[in-house]
């Protein structure tokens, strides 16, 4: 991002797309024990951040 490689930027998150699919089909985000739980939501939210430092999909109409 520093670059301003968005281009670049898009393609790096994209390699994240079967991680991510492979995580919510074995993964239980809100399990019932907390810290597993709260170690799961803050990952996504991480993943999140990144994907926003990038684009605001919000933006996007559709």
């Amino acid at each position: 991002m520093a670059r301003e490689d968005f281009a670049g930027a898009m393609a790096a998150l994209a390699t994240l797309r079967a991680p991510i699919d492979a995580f919510f089909d074995t993964v239980t985000v809100n399990d019932p024990a907390p810290d597993k739980r709260a170690a799961r939501l803050a990952l996504l939210a991480r993943v999140r951040a990144a994907v926003h430092n990038v684009a605001d999909f919000s933006k996007i109409e559709g």
